[in-house]
């Protein structure tokens, strides 16, 4: 009888040990954020670069030494004054690149890019690029510095396939 008033408190506390000991993530689950696209993201003094992707050959295809890629991106300004693009480089992938417009005009909470048209074209491709790897590319701009990612290179297929294609298709 004396052990009966004892029964819940102690049940309750064995419940939260148990509770307390799974800290972990189960495998293959996660708790970690990801962005919900699949280009490339980063940040530069409050110069967000988003979704940075080439577009490259259709599936099982290359792109060709001296092709050009078009790159897509969007970049949001969350700097107190407005910013620019001024270059864009893929070396030694691409031997050149030019942006939309010589430039990209970004202003204080502007979003930037994400339509259709690309952001910039790669130009001069190297040597063979098939779709489904990465490539270094530099984006600079004039206050807030550059920043260099890993972009990868996507094939035209799904929501892609109504982006500009490259001059090889």
């Amino acid at each position: 009888m004396l052990l009966e008033p004892m029964r819940w408190p102690i049940l309750v506390l064995a419940l939260l040990v148990l509770c307390a000991c799974g800290g972990d993530d189960p495998p293959g689950l996660s708790t970690a954020e990801y962005p919900p696209n699949e280009g490339a993201n980063a940040t530069v003094n409050d110069m967000a670069l988003r979704n940075a992707f080439v577009l490259g050959a259709k599936p099982g295809k290359s792109l060709r030494p001296g092709d050009d890629a078009p790159l897509y991106f969007v970049l949001v300004n969350d700097r107190r004054k407005p910013d620019e693009l001024v270059s864009v480089s893929a070396k030694p992938m691409f031997s050149g690149a030019t942006i939309s417009g010589d430039k990209l005009l970004v202003r204080t909470n502007e979003l930037v890019g994400g339509g259709a048209a690309p952001q910039a074209v790669l130009t001069g491709l190297t040597k063979d690029l098939p779709s489904g790897g990465f490539i270094p590319v530099t984006f600079t701009f004039k206050a807030a510095g550059a920043v260099k990612e890993l972009v990868p290179v996507l094939p035209p297929t799904q929501w892609r396939a109504t982006l500009s294609p490259t001059p090889s298709g």
